[in-house]
């Protein structure tokens, strides 16, 4: 027993470092001791200023006059139709007939804790607070005694609340909806009595330890069901969203997933998204709060998985709406008509097209009939681009690309009448300058240019974006490689490969960059999104469908023979990679099934068997274990672990709620099994970001441990620089 406690105190230090053939006590070197580390933060210094400059102040239009004031080391006039650029005299500010630029931009959102809902809500006319309350939905008014809309809840029938899973998964921030009129509160009646609980162990730290669960639903087993329910205030009668009829659309022993729900802008309807499990079609329904009959608004399908929040924007009428679509293979834009009990929905116009996908809406002028939104729409993919097209559809090619040239464009300003625009153009290797453009697509002026002339003044190369094929042989791969301060193409580097790789979230954009702090340690620092990362369209997002840690990890390894095959200072032999969360499975993938290529890895929070994970994440890109069990099996660094021959460094927070512990415990064991070695460290307070000031440092302890970098010669100054200064000193003596 005595020594069943002391390997378990060992297990809950705050920062232990467990190995299968060792504990040592100095465990890693706190960053501040690595060897480079004093060079990070002269680079961090170094880089601090290169790029500034290229952005302009505050912007505004004289249409009248045909000028554009705009602020750049005090106020300067651009005149519009010849590009010519002249300060305003000293002291002089815009006239009044200068208006500012257009804005299609929303105010921040407040969010309540990460897999939550709100508790309370307020009614539009202030009369009543909706209160969701031990499993219960209440009404308080602002004078009187509150009601009790539902007296049945308990912990596993919750009323006015959701679960985790619709907070985390779906983004369902809110469980309870009024009306624009306050005379409706719709609410979801939530049932969790067949989820099994998740326990985690909390207190760590504290004397006693205390018991935290979370209905948490595992990929194949039960799900929570929910139910949208309305209560009329006036009548005082409750009654149940009818989601789940043949009659409403819905399949006959089918489950289904009910989200995303609001009230039409004149409260007439309440409209909601219903996905089956499998998440392959999207229903949009709008419901009568008063009988709870619904109807079809607009459906949408896929062969691999639907997106379940696609944009839905309303125009002034509250009839029309801005609609986001995918069954082109590309991500558009359509307006439709919400149709009514009497009058059926329809496609009114398709407002883009093109073999590349939008990415959001700067601005809609109904005014002038004009969407202007960004996409990904230049020939070089990761450019973002200004496009206007007209609300009724009758471009002759759809849209117009406002921006022609080859740049990332971003932080748009549009006059008010909607002729010209400023924005931000820019590359990996080009910072931004504020551009103007006019509404044809001709660059008309420059008014600001970052510099780089830091990059020569620090001897520091600026970070290249590169190409080249994924593990299909055919698909383009988008890249970024950032080198170590004083760099020589004649050595060779380590290679650090930084990571997330998952359905969602991309990298990798043309945007500048002076490069990564982490190089200085001696490494070459490359990011590459693969296919099954977002931005590219459906295929290439869909490459991964029923196959993640396959598709995903190999196309990293190809990207690193790519580089190791074509770039003589790149050190195929010492390649580590790194990332958390769905990064972190991939650096442990990729570390157990592709160790001809990576020969360490650090993986933070790691979902290291897809069937730890949540339903609705988990389903929508694998289907179920039941469904796809050969899947699960090839994407498991569980059922891979003897293949292991990288090392290894598993990094987890105890108070995990989102990827849980047993991931990483799961690994280790399955590593100890068969006698692999590997590292562990484990954060007693850590959540799913761990947290911890640590954290950094036992990566980057481990990883110059295992690839041998060698910090970079690189002097204060140039010799040049040195040798002059040193003259300018003797000769002030």
């Amino acid at each position: 027993m005595q020594r069943i406690c002391r390997a378990f105190a060992v297990l809950t230090l705050p920062l232990c470092v467990l190995t299968a053939t060792q504990l040592v006590a100095q465990t890693y070197t706190p960053l501040k001791n690595i060897p480079g580390q004093e060079l990070m933060r002269r680079m961090q210094s170094a880089m601090s200023g290169i790029g500034e400059g290229g952005s302009v102040g505050d912007v505004r239009w004289d249409s009248t006059a045909g000028e554009l004031w705009f602020e750049k080391d005090g106020w300067k006039t651009l005149h519009l139709a010849n590009g010519e650029v002249h300060d305003a005299a000293k002291d002089a500010q815009p006239p009044e007939s200068a208006q500012p630029s257009r804005s299609g931009r929303n105010g921040g959102e407040r969010r309540p804790a990460r897999g939550r809902q709100f508790t309370s809500t307020e009614s539009p006319d202030g009369a009543w607070t909706a209160i969701s309350e031990q499993g219960n939905l209440f009404l308080q008014p602002t004078k009187g005694d509150r009601i009790a809309v539902t007296t049945d809840g308990t912990d596993d029938l919750k009323y006015g609340q959701a679960s985790w899973v619709y907070g985390e998964e779906l983004d369902q921030t809110t469980a309870m909806w009024w009306s624009p009129d306050s005379r409706f509160i719709a609410y979801y009646k939530f049932d969790e009595s067949q989820v099994k609980d998740f326990y985690i162990l909390g207190g760590w730290t504290d004397t006693n330890t205390r018991i935290m669960s979370e209905a948490y639903p595992k990929p194949g087993g039960a799900n929570p069901t929910a139910y949208l329910m309305v209560y009329d205030i006036a009548a005082k009668k409750q009654i149940e969203i009818d989601a789940f009829s043949v009659a409403s659309g819905a399949t006959e022993g089918t489950e289904y997933y009910l989200y995303n729900v609001l009230w039409t802008p004149d409260g007439s309807e309440l409209l909601f998204s219903r996905t089956p499990r499998r998440q392959d079609v999207l229903d949009v329904l709008a419901a009568n709060p008063t009988t709870g009959l619904t109807r079809l608004v607009v459906q949408e399908k896929q062969d691999t998985w639907q997106e379940n929040r696609p944009l839905m924007r309303f125009l002034k009428d509250g009839t029309r709406f801005i609609w986001e679509t995918e069954k082109t293979g590309f991500k558009h834009y359509e307006l439709r008509t919400l149709g009514s009990a009497s009058d059926a929905p329809a496609l009114l116009a398709t407002l883009s097209s093109g073999a590349w996908p939008v990415e959001s809406i700067v601005q809609i002028d109904e005014e002038a009939g004009e969407l202007w939104f960004t996409a990904w729409s230049g020939d070089i993919a990761v450019q973002q681009q200004l496009h206007c097209a007209r609300l009724d559809g009758k471009n002759a090619v759809r849209s117009t690309r406002v921006t022609t040239e080859d740049l990332h464009h971003s932080n748009f300003r549009i006059s008010p009448d909607g002729a010209h625009v400023v924005a931000d153009g820019e590359t990996t290797q080009i910072p931004a300058k504020a551009l103007v453009y006019s509404r044809e697509g001709n660059l008309l002026a420059t008014l600001a240019q970052g510099s780089v002339k830091g990059f020569t003044t620090h001897e520091l190369t600026p970070t290249e974006l590169f190409t080249c094929l994924s593990a299909d042989g055919t698909t383009t791969l988008y890249g970024k490689i950032n080198f170590p301060p004083a760099f020589d193409a004649t050595k060779k580097y380590p290679v650090i490969v930084e990571t997330y790789g998952g359905p969602t979230i991309r990298l990798v954009t043309d945007r500048f960059s002076a490069g990564d702090t982490t190089s200085a340690l001696g490494f070459i620092v490359v990011v590459v999104d693969n296919r099954g990362t977002p931005g590219r369209g459906k295929a290439f997002e869909s490459a991964a469908y029923l196959k993640l840690g396959v598709v995903d990890a190999d196309d990293q390894a190809a990207a690193v023979q790519h580089l190791a095959a074509t770039r003589s200072y790149i050190d195929g032999a010492r390649v580590g990679i790194t990332g958390h969360s769905y990064g972190g499975y991939m650096s442990a993938i990729c570390a157990v099934r592709r160790g001809d290529v990576f020969a360490a890895a650090v993986a933070g929070a790691p979902p290291t068997d897809w069937r730890n994970y949540d339903t609705i994440y988990t389903e929508r890109y694998m289907r179920t274990p039941q469904e796809n069990a050969e899947g699960y099996d090839a994407g498991s660094c569980v059922k891979l672990a003897s293949k292991l021959e990288s090392k290894l460094l598993l990094l987890h927070g105890m108070m995990d709620d989102n990827v849980h512990p047993n991931n990483t415990f799961q690994l280790a064991n399955a590593l100890q099994s068969v006698n692999r070695p590997f590292a562990m460290m484990l954060f007693p307070n850590g959540t799913h970001s761990i947290g911890s000031p640590a954290e950094q440092s036992v990566k980057w302890s481990f990883f110059v441990e295992a690839l041998a970098p060698i910090a970079p010669d690189w002097p204060s100054k140039k010799p040049a620089a040195a040798a002059a200064a040193a003259t300018l000193k003797a000769e002030t003596k």
